[in-house]
C-alpha cells in the first residue's frame, strides 16, 4: 500500500507568517523614521554650536562678528589675515584658523545653508532653515533651533 505524503505549506500557515511579518514591519518602520528624524535634529544643533563657536572665536580676536561690516561675506572661502594688527581679515568663516572648514547645511536635507545674520546691534543670529520642520518632527518646539551671540562680550545666554 502506498501512502502519498503532502509536502509543502497550508494555506493558513502562510497567511500566519505574512500576519507576523506584517506586525513586525509596522513597528519597525516608525521607530526607523523618528531615528533619522531624531538624528537629524542633533546634527543640525551640532551644527549651530559649531557656526556659534567660530563666530564666537573670530570675534574675540577680531572684535566683531562675520558679516557685521557690509565687505564680510559670511561663507566665503577667500580667507586672507589680516593686514595689520588689530584688523579684521578679508574673508568669512570657511578656511579661517578659528572658521569652519566647509559651508554647513542641514542635515536634514542636505542643501539648505544656515543663515548668519549681523545687523548694525552687532548681534549675531545663526538660524536652521529647517526649524520648523525639525520642532514638528521632533516635537521640541522649545529647542532653539537658532543662536543668538550678543554683542561686546556680554553674552550670558549661550550654552557652550
Amino acid at each position: 500500500m502506498k501512502i502519498n505524503k503532502k509536502r509543502g505549506f497550508t494555506l493558513v500557515e502562510l497567511l500566519a507568517v505574512v500576519l507576523v511579518l506584517s506586525v513586525l514591519a509596522a513597528i519597525a518602520v516608525p521607530l526607523y523614521v523618528n531615528t533619522r528624524k531624531t538624528s537629524a535634529a542633533r546634527a543640525c544643533q551640532a551644527n549651530l554650536a559649531s557656526i556659534a563657536a567660530a563666530q564666537s572665536s573670530y570675534a574675540t580676536r577680531f572684535g566683531k562678528y562675520v558679516g557685521a561690516a557690509t565687505a564680510d561675506t559670511t561663507w566665503a572661502a577667500s580667507y586672507t589675515a589680516a593686514t595689520a594688527a588689530g584688523t579684521a581679515p578679508t574673508g568669512g568663516l570657511i578656511g579661517a584658523p578659528e572658521g569652519l572648514a566647509q559651508v554647513p547645511s542641514c542635515p536634514l536635507d542636505g542643501a539648505s545653508v544656515y543663515t548668519v545674520a549681523v545687523p548694525t546691534s552687532g548681534v549675531c543670529t545663526i538660524a536652521c532653515p529647517n526649524k520648523g520642520v525639525h520642532a514638528t518632527d521632533t516635537g521640541a518646539a522649545n529647542t532653539k533651533w537658532e543662536q543668538v551671540l550678543q554683542p561686546g562680550g556680554s553674552d550670558g545666554t549661550n550654552g557652550f
